[in-house]
């Protein structure tokens, strides 16, 4: 079986309004369905566009309140975070509007990437990342980090670093990277 991609993560939400504000007004997705969860009526279900055809499902109370679930939590059997691709003006671009709305934030730098994390209205944990250098268009990120990962394990590092995915990007563009030859 060959799998295409993920289609969306599905979440149980308890906070019909401010969970659409959020991903409509604060991080400027498109809902692009909202019709009844077929599969427990008190609820609606919504579908926002990520881009590129990937999507994030909320299942949430057709009327605000009407359901008690709790806050969204990390740990074995719970999702840990929702990782969203950005580009590097879209970060900065959230990062104005998540300080405009008081939504608190933190950073991380990762080596060929950098991160924020924060939580939507439900305490889901949301990742907003960007490549140091991005993907060339068209370009498969399983390819580019396939490649990073043998260049990472040839110098003995511990993680992938932005040089690595450079060189990976140019042996992928038909060069060399840096003139060593690499097993693809």
């Amino acid at each position: 079986m060959k799998t295409i991609r993920i289609s969306h993560p599905g979440i149980s939400g308890a906070h019909t309004a401010a969970t659409v504000r959020f991903y409509t007004e604060v991080l400027g997705m498109e809902l692009v369905l909202r019709q009844p969860n077929l599969d427990y009526a008190p609820e609606d279900h919504f579908l926002f566009h990520v881009g590129e055809d990937n999507f994030i499902a909320y299942f949430l109370p057709r009327e605000e309140g009407a359901n008690e679930y709790a806050q969204a939590q990390g740990g074995s059997g719970h999702m840990d975070h929702l990782a969203i691709d950005v580009t590097a003006d879209a970060l900065e671009e959230a990062k104005a509007r998540l300080r405009a709305e008081g939504v608190e934030f933190e950073g991380a730098e990762r080596g060929y990437e950098r991160s924020i994390y924060f939580k939507d209205p439900n305490g889901v944990t949301v990742e907003l990342l960007t490549w140091h250098t991005e993907p060339p268009t068209g370009m498969s990120q399983a390819a580019i980090l396939k490649r990073a990962q043998v260049r990472r394990e040839a110098r003995g590092a511990e993680i992938i670093e932005d040089e690595d995915i450079r060189a990976a990007i140019a042996e992928l563009r038909g060069g060399s990277g840096d003139g060593t030859a690499i097993e693809p």
